[in-house]
């Protein structure tokens, strides 16, 4: 069986060298992390002795570790500044002035969090590339927030995307009936450059679905409802190499 997870493993692990992590810290992590599944899976009372049969671990770090509980990763203020700029009807992705009352930049980020200033946020955002300044007039340049390469928003979004897909993919495994949708097309023996042309068209189709549900989504969101308690992420990847 754990044969089957080095294709899980060997990206984990090179993330996990690159990102400074040591090993001791993360076997310790990953312990609390057994014990919280364990407590959550458990038939009957989850006492140590049944939790330590469950994970392997020994009852005195059960004991210590069984109040872990982890945090969900924060979500990005950017992601969502860059989301209402494009689909609130105030902003509808135009060119916003600088300053002043809605609709502006000024009144969007405050809007999206009172506790970061405006100018911290476009200082982001035009590092990123996100978005540009001409005189007084700041125009969306991208139709989503892309972190800087290594940045902590990148990682959020890391162990938020990755973390639902393997969420998914694991209830898919372990349900009688798998509940998510989870499809990959895989072809092997392509030319680099029958690769690439595929690869756009994936891009494409992929970012223009992805900003039809984001508008749908956003309308949705606005209608009154005492029961909006669902959360949902949709994505898509397409990764290559040479098999060689």
């Amino acid at each position: 069986m754990l044969d089957l997870l080095d294709a899980l493993l060997a990206p984990f692990a090179r993330l996990m060298v690159a990102l400074g992590v040591p090993f001791p810290d993360l076997a310790e992590r990953l312990k609390a992390h057994y014990v919280e599944a364990a407590r959550k899976t458990c038939d009957g009372k989850p006492t140590d002795s049944r939790l330590s049969v469950m994970t392997g671990l020994q009852r005195r770090d059960v004991a210590r570790l069984r109040d872990f509980h982890p945090k969900e990763p924060r979500l990005t203020h950017l992601s969502r500044l860059i989301s209402l700029w494009q689909t609130d009807t105030d902003y509808a992705g135009r060119p916003l002035p600088k300053s002043g009352p809605a609709p502006s930049f000024e009144a969007l980020a405050w809007e999206v969090r009172r506790d970061v200033h405006p100018r911290t946020m476009l200082d982001t955002l035009l590092t990123a590339g996100t978005v540009t300044v001409e005189g007084e007039t700041i125009t969306l340049r991208d139709t989503s927030y892309q972190p800087l390469a290594g940045s902590e928003d990148q990682m959020a979004y890391l162990a938020r995307n990755m973390g639902d897909h393997l969420s998914a993919a694991t209830a898919n495994i372990t349900a009688d009936a798998p509940p998510y949708f989870e499809r990959a097309v895989h072809y092997a023996a392509l030319s680099a450059d029958q690769v690439a042309s595929l690869e756009q068209r994936y891009r494409d189709g992929q970012m223009a679905l992805l900003e039809q549900m984001n508008k749908e989504a956003a309308a949705m969101k606005a209608l009154p409802s005492s029961a909006q308690t669902v959360r949902f992420r949709a994505g898509g990847y397409f990764y290559f190499e040479d098999a060689t």
